[in-house]
This record gives structure tokens, C-alpha cells and sequence, in this order.
């Protein structure tokens, strides 16, 4: 046979051997699934659908931030990806989207979100999915995130504009009170000098613009320090792990480079000072443009380390993190960078006027008393005026920015309340649970086959190095049709066990099987005829003694003059196959002094007769295998140690002469592994016929038997597989279909040969020799 139609055929034959199984754990699994999909509250989902406006981000992502532009949220190559990543990792929409439902609600409603592209055709659109047990809930859930983020989108955008607007209106407040304060210092210096008094001179010029230029700086550094606090805001609102492991890699790979950018600067501002007070040479402009070709170098080198790890962490999945996110975070720690060296350079720039000013002031205060004080007011006064112009102006534009900032985010659509539950219902969760059990059933099916060692068909024996001679047939179903399940069947006044087929259905295909096992065994040692058989087997009810009877019938069928010995002391059965009394047998005939032929004949005529033509049979007679068993007066003897008394010279003096006056002799024995009888009379015997159960005998106990009959030199001519079934064989349907009772044999005749009526007839219950005789 091939071996892929082999293993097909096993693989029918295990999934048909343990068809309960699989069956069992299918319906069971099922049945599981069904009671829990069917008594869980269903689960409704609603999605709302929110549209953002990337060209809108792409266009502020160019270029340096302006008080009118968008804010530093959206300052960056942005997609919706991106978004995606913002929205399902901020901390903070999680937080305001449960307090305004709980507050809307009175408590917080069951489910949540999850959120995903709308649509592959539309990649500028995110949906939001709510999920709840409750319609509403889950409306509510969708919709709520969708309005949260709108508004996140608007507040980020603004809050850049916002922040810088309520500085220079503080600004404004404070600039307006000291231009009045100055106006009032110059016109007490006009009124008490009586006249007209010229500017304060080129030093008071110098010293106002200085003044002007420090100003100016200071409300830079402030805005740029808010600027700082919108983006810091933005990374505690992500994902805080990753903003960590971002700030603790990216600041020290790049924090020498931040220093020297703002050493630069810092060397770059005394020739911007000086130039704004006295004008610039040919020498100053070419230090000025080598320290910014240097600056611009650094940027550059910067930007390529940053890309360089953003690609390496990424390359190394230390993050679990969309790509989208981890570029975006990098750009906020990149700009945090940037704004933390402009304040640096800023702070530089502040410091270095004040030194300027104070040096210009110090000459000042060497000028004539009246001309300084006059000048020094006026100079006062102008610089309050032109601040204040300045912070106006920047006011102004800021309000205009801030108010005609819409964000760009808008919600395309609202979620609706549900009105079925999502998914297919329980319908779905039930098909996957029968799904599951079926393969739970075939794994268990698999694992309970590869730790079952019981033989279930002939391969299974003759794997372990003995061949099998026949297979019997289970005959369950056969007496269960034909006899009604009958234990005993009446044949010529006698109470014999259905299983006896070679007696009273003599044509049935089972039949048939033990006369193949009588041909096979009249044959199994060349050179010899076969007289003397030991039926035994490995451990108790396993068919032995029903093996036994059944071929010593088909001997005697054959015109073979058999006697049957019932030699298993302990357990005797072939009184109660046959129907006959075992007050008689093996132990009283062991008991006679003279063992010639006719007083043998004498005893098998006159004590043995089996009411089969040529067939007779010894049972064990009235032994007693226990202390105390024997009574007198009881017609029984005792015998303490069966085993003894098999082993002794008598019992071989008895087989010789009864091989003397009939043609075969069949013993039945007990079981190998039970006791050592069977090991005793195989050695006195021609051949040993193992005697196997399907699905009930191990393998083990097979070796193990083989092992025991080996050691004393038994000839084992093989194995007899009895209550075969295709059950246990069902891939190899066409190799033992013979074994059916339907087989090619059935043909020449049916199961129930004896007449229904008459001398014949079937009736349940103990057999009449197991009622006049007790068992021994």
C-alpha cells in the first residue's frame, strides 16, 4: 500500500474510532457558545466621521511662526495618521471626554471609542467608533470624541495666539502707564527750565534705541517662552512614554549641538549692537556672515542627526508606536530644541543691550546737569511712545489671527443612535464556537489516540512482531438482531451461549472466521500436525474461552475427533458455554489411577459428551480453590495451589493419553499476566494460540505476554483478534470488509440457521448449567 493512501486510510480510521469525541466536544463547545452569545446584552456600535484639512497643515508647516499664523500644534509635516495617533494616545481628550459624559449622564456610561480611517479612497478623514450595550451610549461615546477633538484642534491652534495676546495686553497696559508717566517728567523739565530745551543729544539717542532694541528683545524672549510652554503642554498630553524615551535620547545626542548654535549667537549680538548704534565696516559684515555660515552648518548637521535616530529607533521597534507618531513627537522635541536656543540667544541679546546701555548712560551722566536731565526725559518719553506703538501694533495683528482661527478639524458627520446590535449577532458567535469545538474535538481526538496503547485491528498486532492468524467478528450486533440480545439459545435441550456460532448458526459468516482459524492453525508448523493447542490470553475477558469452544466445534465439524479442556481452575467457563454440568471434570479425572484408552473412552462417552458429534468437553469439576470451600460429604476436593497441580506429571501423563484416543486437544487456560498456568501447559502442548480483545487488550500486555510464553520455549503460532469491528477499522473498510456480517460469505447463508420453533429457541437470562451449577 502506498504510503499516503496509508495514512489517509489511518486518519479515517482514528477520526471514525473516536467519533463520540469529536462528536461530544463539538456539541459541547456549541452548546457553550450558543448559552453565552444568547444570554450577553448585545453590543451596538455608532460612528461619527471628522474631515481634517491637510492642505490648511501643510501650508503653516512652512516657514517661522508669526503672532497671525497657526500654532506650533500644527507646525510640522502632519497626516492623518498622524491625527490618528494624537487622537487614540491623548491623555488629555480621554479625560475631558469621560467628565463630559459623566456630567452629562450622572455617571460614566458603559463602553468607549476606537478610532481608524474612514476610508481608504478619503485619507484626510477619521472615524470614530463608539461601542456600548447601549445604543445611546454608544452615540454618545462617538460623538463626544468627535466635539472633543474639533475643539482640540481649535485650542491647540490658538493657544499660541492666545497666550501671546494676553501678554502684549498686559504689555500695552503697562507701556500706556509709563508713556503718560514720562509725558508728565517732560513737561515739569520744560516748565521749570522756562523754555524750550533741545533734545539730550547724540548720547540720549543712542541710549533710547538701545533702550528700544532691549525692549523689543524682552517681549521676544516672551512670546518665544510661551511658545515654549504650548509645546511642552503638547507632549505631556501625549503619549507620556514616548515623549520620555524621545527627550532622553534626542536632547543628549543633540545638546552639543544646541550649545554651540547658542554660543554663536551670543558672539553674533555685540556686532548687531554696535552696528545699531554706530553703523557696520566691511569687517564686522564678514564676521557676522562667517559666525551665520557656521550657525547654518550646525542647523544642518542638527537636522541630519535627528533623522538618522529617528530611523534607527524606529528600524529597532523600541517604540510601540505608529511611525506617523514617533515623526511628530521628534518634530515637537525638535522644535522645544529650537525655542530653547532662541530663548538662550535671546537672553544673550537682552544681557548684552543692558551692558551697551548702561556704558552710553555712564557718559550721559558726564553731561552738563540741565541739557542731561531734559534729555534724559525726552529720551523717556520717545522710547515709551515708540514701545507702546510697537506692543499695540503686535496686539492688534494677534487679535486678528486668534479670532479668525477655525482650526482644521470639522466633524463630517454625526453618529446616530443604532438601531441593531453590530456584527451578525449571536448567530456569529455561535457558528465560531461550533468551529472551535469541532477543532477541539479533533485535537483531543489526536492526543487521546496517541496515549491510547489498546490494539483496535490487526495492523495494531502485528506491529508487535507476532501475526494474526484470524479476526473474529464483535458478535454483539449480530445477537442483538438476530436473537434479541439472547445471553443463552436453547439447541437439542440444552442451554448454550449465543456466542456459540459454529453450533447453532453454523453458516454464519462468523462462523466462517473460525474455520479460516482452524485451517491456519492445522497449518501453522510446517513439518507437524498441529494435535495438542494452549488458548490463552493476556489478561481476563477477552474472548479466550469463547475462542476455544468455537474452534473446537469447527474441529469436530471437520470430522476430528477434539476434546476441550477447561483448564483455567480459577475461572472455569466452558461448562456454561455448552450447557453441562461440571460436578465432573479435569479434577476427578486426574484423580483415576488408570489412564488406558478405554478407560479414557469410558470417562469421554460416559461423563463428556458435549452433544456435538466428535467433540467433548472436561470441565474443570467440583474444585474448591480456596481454604474452608470444601465441606464433607460434598462430592469436592480441595485444591490449594491450581498452579501446582497443573504443572505436575499427571496432567502431561493425561494429554499423551488422551492424544492417544482422540485427534485434537484444546486446553483452556487463564490469562498469561493472571497466573502462570498458561506459561505451564504451553510447554506441553504443540502450539500457543494468544488469544486478543479489540479496543480492550494493551500492547504492552501483548509484549509483556510474549515476553513470558518466550522464556519457556512456547511455540506461539500467533494471535487471534476477537470482537473485531470496522469501527475500530473504518479507513480500511476494503482490507476487513470480509469481517462484516454483510461480507462476500454471508451469500451462502444467513445469521439464524436454527429453526425458530421447534427444539430451538432463544430466551434471555443465566444459562440452566450456570443455575444447577455454582460457579468455581
Amino acid at each position: 500500500m502506498r504510503p499516503g493512501k496509508k495514512q489517509f486510510e489511518e486518519t479515517i480510521d482514528l477520526l471514525y474510532r473516536r467519533r463520540r469525541l469529536i462528536l461530544g466536544t463539538f456539541l459541547l463547545v456549541g452548546a457553550v457558545a450558543a448559552t453565552s452569545a444568547f444570554m450577553q446584552r448585545p453590543v451596538y456600535e455608532a460612528d461619527s466621521v471628522v474631515l481634517i484639512d491637510l492642505e490648511k497643515v501643510a501650508s503653516t508647516a512652512e516657514g517661522t511662526p508669526t503672532p497671525g499664523a497657526t500654532a506650533p500644534f500644527v507646525r510640522d509635516n502632519r497626516s492623518t495618521e498622524t491625527e490618528l495617533f494624537i487622537l487614540s494616545s491623548s491623555r488629555g481628550i480621554r479625560e475631558r471626554v469621560a467628565e463630559r459624559l459623566k456630567q452629562e449622564n450622572g455617571t460614566l456610561p458603559s463602553g468607549g471609542a476606537r478610532f481608524q480611517l474612514a476610508s481608504r479612497n478619503v485619507a484626510s478623514a477619521i472615524q470614530i467608533v463608539g461601542t456600548s450595550s447601549d445604543p445611546q451610549a454608544a452615540a454618545e461615546w462617538a460623538n463626544a470624541y468627535a466635539e472633543e477633538y474639533v475643539r482640540q484642534t481649535q485650542t491647540a491652534s490658538r493657544s499660541y495666539l492666545t497666550s501671546t495676546r494676553e501678554f502684549l495686553q498686559e504689555q500695552a497696559a503697562r507701556l500706556r502707564g509709563e508713556l503718560q508717566a514720562a509725558d508728565g517728567r517732560v513737561a515739569g523739565q520744560l516748565s521749570s527750565a522756562g523754555a524750550s530745551v533741545a533734545g539730550a543729544g547724540a548720547l540720549s539717542s543712542q541710549a533710547m534705541a538701545l533702550r528700544s532694541e532691549r525692549d523689543q528683545a524682552m517681549i521676544d524672549l516672551q512670546m518665544h517662552q510661551n511658545q515654549l510652554g504650548a509645546i511642552n503642554g503638547q507632549l505631556s498630553d501625549i503619549s507620556p512614554r514616548l515623549a520620555e524615551r524621545m527627550s532622553s535620547n534626542i536632547e543628549r545626542r543633540i545638546g552639543t549641538i544646541d550649545q554651540a548654535i547658542a554660543r554663536l549667537e551670543n558672539e553674533k549680538l555685540p556686532y548687531q549692537t554696535y552696528a545699531a548704534s554706530r553703523g557696520t565696516d566691511a569687517s564686522q559684515r564678514a564676521e557676522v556672515v562667517r559666525i551665520d555660515q557656521q550657525i547654518e552648518g550646525l542647523e544642518r548637521d542638527k537636522a541630519t542627526l535627528t533623522t538618522q535616530f529617528t530611523a534607527e529607533v524606529m528600524a529597532a521597534g523600541g517604540i510601540t508606536a505608529p511611525a506617523a507618531g514617533f515623526a511628530h513627537v521628534a518634530g515637537l522635541k525638535g522644535q522645544s530644541a529650537q525655542e530653547r536656543v532662541s530663548i538662550s540667544g535671546l537672553q544673550g541679546r537682552v544681557s548684552q543691550l543692558n551692558r551697551s546701555i548702561g556704558q552710553i548712560e555712564g557718559q550721559a551722566r558726564r553731561a552738563p546737569g540741565q541739557q542731561t536731565a531734559i534729555g534724559s526725559v525726552e529720551r523717556d518719553q520717545a522710547q515709551a511712545a515708540q514701545m507702546y506703538e510697537y506692543v499695540v501694533t503686535q496686539l492688534q495683528q494677534t487679535q486678528i489671527a486668534e479670532e479668525s482661527e477655525p482650526g482644521y478639524a470639522r466633524i463630517l458627520r454625526q453618529a446616530e443612535v443604532p438601531v441593531v446590535p453590530a456584527g451578525s449577532g449571536p448567530f456569529r458567535s455561535v457558528g465560531l464556537g461550533l468551529l472551535a469545538g469541532l477543532g477541539l474535538g479533533l485535537v483531543l481526538a489526536f492526543a487521546r489516540d496517541k496515549v491510547d496503547n489498546r490494539i483496535h485491528k490487526p495492523d495494531h498486532v502485528t506491529a508487535l512482531g507476532v501475526s494474526v492468524l484470524e479476526a473474529i467478528p464483535d458478535l454483539k450486533p449480530t445477537v442483538r438482531d438476530d436473537l434479541g440480545g439472547a445471553t443463552t439459545i436453547e439447541v437439542a435441550g440444552r442451554d448454550i451461549v449465543s456466542e456459540l456460532v459454529t453450533l447453532h448458526a453454523p453458516l454464519s459468516p462468523a462462523s466462517e472466521t473460525y474455520r479460516h482459524l482452524r485451517t491456519r492453525v492445522q497449518f501453522s508448523r510446517p513439518g507437524m500436525v498441529v494435535r495438542s493447542i494452549v488458548v490463552t490470553s493476556s489478561g481476563p475477558e477477552e474472548g479466550k474461552s469463547t475462542t476455544a469452544a468455537n474452534l473446537a466445534v469447527t474441529f469436530a465439524q471437520a470430522g476430528r475427533r477434539t476434546v476441550l479442556i477447561d483448564a483455567d481452575l480459577r475461572r472455569p467457563r466452558q461448562h456454561e458455554v455448552f450447557g453441562i454440568r461440571s460436578t465432573t471434570g479435569l479434577a476427578q479425572l486426574l484423580a483415576i489411577d488408570e489412564t488406558s484408552p478405554d478407560t479414557l473412552n469410558t470417562w469421554l462417552d460416559t461423563h463428556f459428551t458435549s452433544g456435538v458429534d466428535g467433540l467433548f468437553v472436561i470441565p474443570t469439576g467440583a474444585v474448591a480453590v480456596e481454604e474452608g470451600t470444601a465441606g464433607p460429604g460434598d462430592g469436592r476436593f480441595l485444591v490449594p495451589n491450581p498452579s501446582e497441580l497443573l504443572g505436575a506429571p499427571p496432567v502431561r501423563a493425561l494429554l499423551q493419553a488422551l492424544l492417544d484416543v482422540v485427534d485434537v486437544v484444546i486446553i483452556d487456560t487463564p490469562p498469561v499476566l493472571a497466573a502462570t498456568d498458561a506459561v505451564l501447559l504451553s510447554t506441553q502442548a504443540d502450539a500457543t494460540l494468544l488469544v486478543t480483545c479489540a479496543g480492550k487488550t494493551k500492547a504492552g500486555d501483548i509484549e509483556q505476554s510474549l515476553a513470558h510464553l518466550d522464556d519457556v520455549g512456547a511455540e506461539v503460532i500467533g494471535a487471534v483478534l476477537n470482537r473485531f469491528s470496522l469501527e475500530h477499522a473504518a479507513g480500511y473498510v476494503y482490507t476487513y470488509g470480509h469481517y462484516s456480517r454483510y461480507g462476500p460469505y454471508s451469500k451462502y447463508g444467513a445469521y439464524g440457521q436454527t429453526p425458530r420453533k421447534g427444539d430451538a429457541k432463544r430466551r434471555r437470562g443465566p444459562s440452566a448449567a450456570s443455575k444447577d451449577t455454582p460457579r468455581t
